[in-house]
């Protein structure tokens, strides 16, 4: 006895009822791919662009609340530049402030004059004073000689005796040094550079000097550092003979750190120029290398007085993609995976609604002659 034929309207019916689960699986899932999908493409567009990336990033953590935070901690941090950063960021984005924040940020700055004194003569005393003044301060001792002396007599003593020393700090005050030989023979043309080495030396002695740039740094200073060099230097430290010492500095370090060093500095100095002393010292926090003050150069070309706000909300993320790689190429894939899955059912569908419409030549035909 042969087996029944399978009914043909029952596989249609199943074709169908896939198709028509197809469909809502796709239109449940569009709303949640594609968005994500969308902006994983944007944010790999503005990767070379970091006033565009970080326009795309400031959504999630510049509302009312993020901008408070960071109002509060700059106040509480004597920072009136980052204040008014954050104002003015609130002010572009719309988000209201309430009156005591911003009279609480009034009286931050009528108190800066007041804080500048203290600040300049830290500054040029330990090389450790904070702000524009601060950082004035130990620029002018590093200028005169006086900030890289103090520096090489005691890092390079440490050294010299076999006691744990800074290879960094000892390489920074050897780079300044040679720097103010070269400022005086440049009739003062590069001051700024050296104004920026100034800085990487007290972001590096406050510890505001990213992990990864001081770790690079310290590796390749440590490693090329000229030890006779380093003797001759002390000893002229030693003497306070301030000529002896610059002739030794440039022995001190080989050249390839020390057109690394160099370059961090002239970086800087152009930061310094837009963002301030605090500013510069916010990005060295944030940067891992020179490429990435070049970024925050770019960023501030592109935010102006927004700049410090918006790298204290998003640090790093505001310069490169980072770790959201991972995740902008997981979007990335889903909205592909999306669109095939779409298609293909678009394909399907077409066939079957194609099969309801052109019937096969004869199938009427045959069926009439049948009945």
């Amino acid at each position: 006895m042969e087996a029944p034929a399978p009914d043909p309207r029952w596989r249609r019916r199943a074709a169908g009822a896939l198709l028509l689960l197809g469909v809502a699986g796709l239109a449940a899932a569009a709303p949640v791919l594609l968005p994500r999908a969308g902006q994983a493409w944007r944010l790999r567009e503005a990767a070379d662009d970091p006033a565009a990336l970080a326009a795309l990033r400031l959504p999630a953590v510049a509302d009312a609340e993020g901008i408070g935070r960071g109002l509060d901690a700059a106040v509480a941090a004597g920072d009136d530049d980052l204040a008014e950063s954050f104002l003015a960021l609130a002010a572009e984005r719309g988000v209201p402030v309430s009156p005591e924040r911003r009279a609480s940020v009034a009286a931050l700055a009528a108190s800066a004059p007041r804080r500048a004194v203290t600040e300049a003569a830290t500054g040029f005393v330990s090389g450790e004073g904070a702000g524009m003044a601060g950082l004035a301060g130990a620029v002018a001792g590093d200028l005169v000689g006086y900030g890289d002396l103090r520096d090489i007599w005691r890092e390079g003593g440490r050294f010299a005796r076999g006691e744990a020393y800074d290879p960094l700090m000892l390489s920074l005050a050897a780079a300044g040094l040679a720097l103010t030989g070269a400022t005086i023979v440049s009739l003062g043309t590069s001051v700024p550079v050296h104004a920026g080495t100034t800085t990487l030396k007290l972001a590096a002695r406050t510890g505001k000097l990213s992990r990864p740039l001081a770790a690079r740094l310290t590796r390749s200073a440590g490693a090329a550092i000229n030890r006779e060099a380093l003797g001759l230097a002390t000893a002229a430290a030693g003497r306070l003979d301030l000529a002896g010492l610059r002739q030794g500095a440039k022995g001190v370090l080989r050249p390839g750190p020390l057109r690394e060093i160099r370059a961090l500095g002239e970086q800087s100095a152009r930061i310094q120029a837009r963002l301030g002393a605090r500013g510069t010292l916010q990005a060295l926090a944030v940067a891992e290398n020179a490429d990435d003050l070049r970024r925050v150069a770019r960023l501030s070309e592109g935010l102006g007085g927004r700049t410090r706000a918006v790298l204290a909300l998003l640090g790093r993320g505001a310069l490169v993609l980072g770790s959201g790689l991972l995740a902008i190429l997981q979007g990335l894939w889903l909205g592909l995976a999306w669109f095939l899955a779409a298609a293909l059912v678009c394909r399907r569908a077409g066939t079957a609604i194609g099969r309801l419409i052109w019937r096969r030549p004869g199938s009427g035909r045959a069926g009439r002659a049948r009945a």
